[in-house]
């Protein structure tokens, strides 16, 4: 098997993590929680996960782009902003234009796909349902498919354009422009930080501080599931990544990016949050499938929830202690990752 390194540290000092070291960290936190319990039931459970973690948990492990590499390099520091929008929601586009133009960015309207749009045909060919269906009990709304595909779209316009960053926003976002363009610069600053730091994200409530961007605001790394997409900042080595793995679709967009263990990037925050979707109900929900709840459904989904809260609490705890390099107990983590 082919190991996956995630790369974790700025650009000049990088510290190599593999896969099963990551997974191998993260039974150890697993162990420590059912530790407790002397019930056979949970040591056989911890066993088939460690099995499963070891050797079943690379969603992407198949996943191509096969044109992602043509995209020249930039340094310029700029930053582009690309807002992705329905040519149906015309009122969408004039609410979020007027707070968008005010950072003093160059902007580009990026025309969203729209799922109505799409044909069976064309969602069998970008998308993996057998997989979607087994991670998500469900099969994907073409609304999402259209979602997945409009980012994809922004991701090459900015590989295209001079920038180093690209800010990327969807049309129902509502945030005060001065602080936003005062957060982005400092972000910029401290590049070295993040991959992706996004501005909207939901349900990521357990999370730790890396660094501070003002008097209110920090950089943070979330120790548990984030979602959502309505506002991120990206540089071009994090486009370029989620180019590289994106096809076939098994997933919503907001957890495909933040699947950073296989994706070898670095996932940040803005904590407290400073950009919100207040535009009414989501043009991307167009519909709700009926979920599936067949025995194998049930069980893929509960291994796969297990082994990403797994991965997603180690490996971003990882970046963390290698960021701050004052814990005691992260010298020892390390030490068991890189030694």
């Amino acid at each position: 098997r082919k190991k996956i390194r995630p790369t974790v540290g700025s650009c000049s000092h990088h510290v190599r993590i593999e896969m099963k070291k990551i997974s191998l960290c993260g039974l150890i936190f697993f162990f420590a929680a059912v530790a407790l319990f002397s019930n056979n039931f949970f040591r056989i459970l911890i066993g088939v996960e460690a099995i499963l973690l070891f050797y079943c948990a690379r969603i992407f492990q198949k996943s191509h782009n096969a044109d992602c590499d043509n995209f020249k390099e930039s340094n310029s520091g700029g930053v582009g902003a690309y807002l992705i929008n329905l040519d149906r929601a015309a009122d969408r586009l004039k609410f979020v234009t007027r707070s968008v133009e005010a950072l003093d960015l160059p902007m580009e309207r990026i025309a969203a796909v729209d799922g109505k749009t799409l044909s069976a045909e064309k969602i069998e060919s970008v998308a993996d349902l057998k997989i979607y269906q087994r991670l998500f009990k469900m099969s994907p709304e073409v609304g999402t498919i259209g979602c997945a595909l409009s980012h994809e779209k922004a991701w090459r316009k900015f590989l295209d354009s001079d920038n180093e960053f690209a800010i990327i926003f969807e049309d129902d976002v509502q945030f005060d422009p001065q602080e936003l363009s005062a957060i982005i610069k400092s972000a910029i600053e401290k590049k070295t930080l993040w991959d992706i730091l996004n501005f909207e994200t939901k349900h990521g409530n357990c999370f730790v501080k890396i660094s501070p961007l003002s008097s209110k605001r920090n950089i943070v790394f979330y120790l548990t599931n984030a979602t959502h997409a309505g506002c991120y900042l990206i540089n071009r080595k994090a486009a370029r990544r989620l180019l590289k793995k994106f096809y076939p679709i098994k997933m919503p967009l907001d957890h495909y990016f933040t699947t950073v263990w296989e994706l070898d990037l670095i996932f940040a925050g803005v904590e407290p949050r400073m950009v919100f979707q207040t535009l009414g109900n989501s043009q991307i929900k167009i519909s709700t499938p009926e979920k599936k709840a067949t025995p194998s459904i049930l069980a893929i989904n509960a291994v796969h929830n297990i082994q990403r809260a797994i991965l997603h609490f180690t490996y971003n705890l990882c970046c963390f202690l290698m960021k701050r390099r004052r814990v005691v107990g992260g010298a020892i983590i390390i030490f068991i990752l890189i030694g």
